[in-house]
């Protein structure tokens, strides 16, 4: 079970993401918009006063699937022009995994499901009062008061 934690900048925002793996090649994970570039200094401060919120985040969200692609490995020699050409791509590509991505949607779908059942029942509990107070109404006037 491994952890890093990997700051990119998506186009708008800088975003840190933690990723947290499991024993059986399942990643989860939790991210921060830092807004602005941070400067080392605020990172280590970020992860001295937050990170093990941050952590705590990742290991209570859902576990993405595991890629049978990483799971399946190479074995033997490996030739030095291909494993240039694949830190190439490596350098290349944004920080965050798909798996992490994954992972954040997931925990991104899980909150906005519950924030619509909080916001379904409030409604529902507004509604009720309303009628209920139009039902108190109905009956002092027809009581004459």
């Amino acid at each position: 079970m491994g952890s890093s934690f990997i700051v990119f900048f998506d186009g708008t925002f800088w975003v840190g993401v933690v990723e947290v793996g499991e024993p059986d090649g399942s990643v989860r994970a939790a991210r921060h918009v830092f807004g602005a570039e941070p400067s080392n200094a605020e990172l280590l401060e970020f992860v001295d006063h937050h990170g093990s919120t941050l952590i705590d985040r990742a290991l209570s969200s859902a576990p993405s699937e595991p890629d049978p692609e990483r799971r399946r490995g190479r074995s033997g020699p490996v030739n030095p022009k291909r494993a240039a050409r694949q830190a190439a791509r490596d350098q290349a590509r944004p920080g965050a995994s798909t798996a992490a991505q994954v992972a954040l949607a997931k925990a991104r779908e899980q909150s906005d499901a519950a924030r619509t059942m909080a916001r379904r029942s409030r409604r529902s509990d507004e509604a009720e009062r309303r009628r209920e107070a139009a039902m108190a109404k109905r009956k002092a006037k027809h009581r004459g008061r």
